[in-house]
C-alpha cells in the first residue's frame, strides 16, 4: 500500500457502534487484498469506539475522530474527503462483509473504465447475524447509468442499495456529497449522483450480511411517513420531465403525490421558467451528442 493512494478505501463512518465494529474490521480483513486502508471516522462517539480500533494494532487502519458530532450524512462526508483509495468503498459499522466480495467489485472496476458504481445483493440478518433472508436487488448485471436512475425514480425504489452494497470510482464522486436534508434517501441521491457519471454493476450475488437491529439509523430515523415525500422530492431534482416518472409519481404517491406533480407542472410552465427549463434541455442534449461524437472520434457534418 502506498501512502498518498491505496487502491482501495473502505470507510467506516460510525457512532456508539464499539460493539459491532470488531465484526466489521476483522471482515475487511479477511478479503485478501494488500493494497487497501481502512478509515474509520468516528463521529464523536461516546463508548469505547477509539479504544476498541487502536486495539488491532495494524497499518491499514486510520482512525480519525470528529470533536463533535456532525450527523451521519455529514460524517459520510468526512470518509470521502479523507479516503485515499482510487475507489471508496463506504461501509456501515454494523454490518459484515462476505468473503471475496470486495476482490470482485475491485476486478470490475479496473477492467470497466465505463463504470462508476458496482453494487451486491446481501443477506439480511437479526441483530445476532443469524440470516433472515437473502435480497436481491432489480438489475444483475451491467445497466447504463441512467436506466438505473429512471427506474428508481419511476418506481419510488431503491435498486442500487446502501452503503455497503457499492464501491465506487472516486473520480466519479468529484463534487458529490451526502445530502443531510434527506434522512431515508441521501444514500439513494447520492448514488444517482454518482450514476450520472458512468455505467452500472451488480455482481448478482451477496456481498455482505445486513445487521437489522433496534438501534439502527434506518430503525431511529425513518418512520415510514416520510418515506412518499421524500421520494417525491427526488424525483424533483433528477427528473420532472419524465412523463413516466410524473405518472408513476401520481399513482404511487396518492394524494400527496398528485398535489406535488401539478405544483410542479403549474411552476414549471410559467413562461420564464418554461424558457429556461427548454434551453438547459437544449444545452444537456448538445453536451451529450458532443460527448457521443468525441467517445467515437466521429466529427460530424
Amino acid at each position: 500500500m502506498t501512502a498518498t493512494e491505496p487502491l482501495l478505501t473502505v470507510a467506516i463512518p460510525t457512532f456508539n457502534s464499539a460493539h459491532f465494529l470488531p465484526d466489521a474490521i476483522r471482515s475487511i480483513m479477511r478479503q485478501g487484498l494488500d493494497d487497501f486502508e481502512i478509515l474509520i471516522v468516528d463521529n464523536a462517539s461516546e463508548d469505547n469506539t477509539e479504544e476498541v480500533v487502536r486495539a488491532f494494532e495494524n497499518p491499514h487502519i486510520r482512525y480519525i475522530r470528529n470533536p463533535s458530532n456532525l450527523g451521519s450524512s455529514e460524517n459520510g462526508n468526512r470518509c470521502l474527503a479523507n479516503s485515499r483509495g482510487r475507489y471508496i468503498k463506504l461501509f456501515c459499522a454494523d454490518d459484515v462483509l462476505l468473503d471475496g466480495v470486495l476482490r470482485k467489485q475491485l476486478n470490475i472496476l479496473e477492467t470497466r473504465p465505463e463504470v462508476a458504481l458496482v453494487t451486491c445483493n446481501y443477506l439480511a440478518t437479526d441483530s445476532n447475524l443469524n440470516i433472515e433472508g437473502d435480497v436481491r436487488l432489480a438489475f444483475p448485471g451491467a445497466q447504463p447509468g441512467r436506466r438505473v436512475i429512471n427506474f428508481c425514480l419511476s418506481r419510488m425504489t431503491n435498486c442500487v442499495g446502501g452503503p455497503s452494497n457499492i464501491m465506487i470510482r472516486r473520480a466519479a464522486a468529484a463534487g458529490v456529497a451526502s445530502d443531510g436534508t434527506y434522512r431515508l434517501l441521501s444514500d439513494l441521491k447520492f448514488n444517482l449522483q454518482i450514476l450520472e457519471h458512468g455505467a452500472y454493476v451488480n455482481i448478482d450475488e451477496p456481498g455482505y450480511l445486513y445487521r437489522r437491529h433496534p438501534l439502527s439509523d434506518y430503525a431511529t430515523n425513518c418512520p415510514p411517513e416520510i418515506h412518499v415525500p421524500e421520494y417525491l422530492r427526488l424525483v424533483g431534482e433528477f427528473n420532472w420531465w419524465n412523463p413516466l416518472n410524473c405518472a408513476l409519481a401520481s399513482v404511487l404517491g396518492g394524494t400527496e403525490g398528485r398535489r406535488v406533480v401539478r405544483e410542479h407542472w403549474r411552476q414549471a410552465c410559467a413562461p420564464g421558467r418554461l424558457a429556461s427549463s427548454l434551453e438547459a434541455s437544449a444545452d444537456l442534449v448538445y453536451k451529450r451528442l458532443l460527448r457521443f461524437f468525441n467517445e467515437r472520434k466521429v466529427v460530424p457534418a
